[in-house]
């Protein structure tokens, strides 16, 4: 490996890895909205998830009267709640659960799976471009659309993060569940052990970014690239999760 650091290359590749790991977080929510909206239901964008509610649910006059009758109390412990109170939303929350949500739990896995299925066959699309041009990059060298190729199939990556925050966050803050996110419910969904699908797609994530990494990327700019991969990455995730996502996609 070429333990050298080539400054320019450093700043356009940090560039471009703030930028991808915003468009794989948003576009992540669309593979779930694409699925909700082909179930008919209605959906909301947000900047790091995504809501989806039956048709009609959002205009009922027994979820305005529900969310009149607690608006006061949003901010308060459900257990402080008057009896009365917790009494009647209760009512209005068995009306709603009946009316639309009885198959939900049917839909809510296809939902689940949406967003991993699209951050996956983005990274596919990547390693299909790259194996479909490996011979133009060894005769020609690195041109504008392998990079970009490069960086789809990155997308796995996700699944990579997803296995280690959990894991991390169990380390840290012990709550009994090593697993989380959306392949935590896909695994569940699908009546599997829990950590199922998160190891799968977290192990085949780090053989994909480990062939792209120190196969594919060019030797002279892989330190660089990863180094700038470490910094982009984590420099664009606290940027759109916590300053700039919160005011575009509240």
């Amino acid at each position: 490996m070429n333990f050298t650091i080539n400054i320019k290359s450093l700043l356009i590749l940090t560039i471009m890895f703030i930028l991808f790991t915003v468009i794989g977080t948003v576009s992540h929510e669309y593979g779930h909205i694409a699925v909700a909206k082909y179930f008919g239901y209605e959906t909301s964008l947000h900047y790091g998830s995504m809501n989806y509610y039956p048709k009609g649910y959002l205009q009922d006059e027994d979820l305005e009267a529900y969310k009149k009758l607690t608006r006061e109390y949003w901010n308060s412990e459900y257990e402080s709640w008057p009896d009365d109170v917790k009494e009647k939303a209760v009512e209005y929350q068995n009306i709603l659960q009946k009316r639309y949500w009885d198959e939900k739990s049917n839909k809510s896995l296809y939902v689940s799976i949406g967003g991993p299925l699209q951050t996956i066959l983005t990274g596919i699309l990547g390693l299909i471009i790259l194996f479909v041009r490996r011979k133009n990059i060894q005769n020609k060298g690195f041109k504008l659309i392998d990079w970009l190729a490069v960086f789809l199939g990155l997308f796995w990556l996700r699944e990579i993060f997803n296995l280690v925050h959990s894991l991390g966050s169990e380390i840290i803050s012990p709550n009994g569940r090593w697993f989380g996110g959306d392949e935590y419910y896909i695994s569940k969904g699908l009546n599997l052990w829990s950590g199922t699908i998160p190891i799968i797609l977290g192990v085949t994530g780090l053989l994909v970014s480990i062939y792209i990494v120190f196969k594919i990327v060019p030797k002279n700019l892989r330190l660089t690239f990863i180094l700038s991969g470490l910094i982009g990455g984590i420099s664009g995730f606290i940027l759109w999760m916590n300053i700039i996502g919160p005011r575009v996609l509240p």
